[in-house]
């Protein structure tokens, strides 16, 4: 008798610590969903364009589905993502390249975040006020693989998996940005060398490591990856027409 109440005493414990982990998670979770949406009303939007476009990215009918982003956000992010997180960011990919205008509306704080200079007052220039940034890049472009590839770029780099530099010094400082090589040590850049030939030399130290950086042919973005996932990330990063190659 006295193990029967003691069980159902332990169990009576386990549902009560169950039912406060449970509370918990909800209540961080509002939090979070909170703390990401921002006052607009302090915010000025403007947008240069008179119409945004009505029609929609061709993605399926280029052979682009949202399954190419979950294969492309897991080789990019091993295991410094967890799944949840990789899970948000290949539906943010998908979802920016099939509908831009369902993307600015439901991720409007992480799209204008994705934005460099978003609201900043630059010398000469006028501020960027625009309120549905992929949306207008996409009626401006009116190309889909010029579409894709930008806001691709924009928003891997947002997330630390992309990083650019034409030259050898630049590349030394940004490829310490990149999540997947964080808290590596790199060769210094030389002066006369530039980013391609700095990144091949890292290449070579990083091949003991199992890593490979990718770097995108005359544009000069750059990526990291497992080197036994070299073949599949180009494969992938090619069906959007960007030609990526190790250095």
């Amino acid at each position: 008798m006295l193990n029967v109440k003691k069980a159902n005493h332990n169990v009576q414990t386990f549902s009560k610590v169950k039912t406060f982990i449970i509370f918990i998670y909800l209540l961080t979770s509002s939090l979070s969903i909170l703390a990401q949406n921002k006052d607009y009303t302090e915010i000025r939007f403007k947008s240069k364009l008179r119409n945004y476009t009505k029609v929609m990215p061709k993605s399926k009918e280029l052979g682009i589905d949202k399954q190419l982003f979950v294969q492309l956000v897991d080789a990019l992010t091993l295991d410094v993502f967890d799944e949840r997180q990789k899970k948000d960011l290949s539906n943010k990919l998908w979802l920016a390249i099939s509908n831009p205008q369902k993307f600015d509306f439901i991720y409007k704080d992480f799209s204008l975040a994705t934005i460099k200079n978003w609201g900043v007052k630059i010398k000469f220039e006028d501020p960027n006020f625009e309120p549905n940034p992929y949306l207008a890049k996409w009626t401006n472009t009116g190309d889909d693989y010029l579409y894709f590839q930008w806001a691709i770029t924009q928003i891997l780099t947002y997330n630390k998996l992309l990083a650019y530099s034409e030259k050898a010094k630049v590349a030394h400082k940004n490829i310490h940005n990149l999540l997947l090589l964080k808290g590596m040590k790199f060769y210094s850049a030389k002066t006369d060398e530039y980013a391609y030939d700095y990144l091949h030399r890292n290449n070579n130290m990083l091949k003991n490591k199992g890593l490979v950086v990718l770097i995108y042919n005359n544009n000069f973005d750059f990526l990291a990856c497992r080197l036994e996932d070299k073949e599949k990330v180009i494969e992938l990063l090619s069906r959007l027409k960007m030609e990526f190659i190790a250095p």
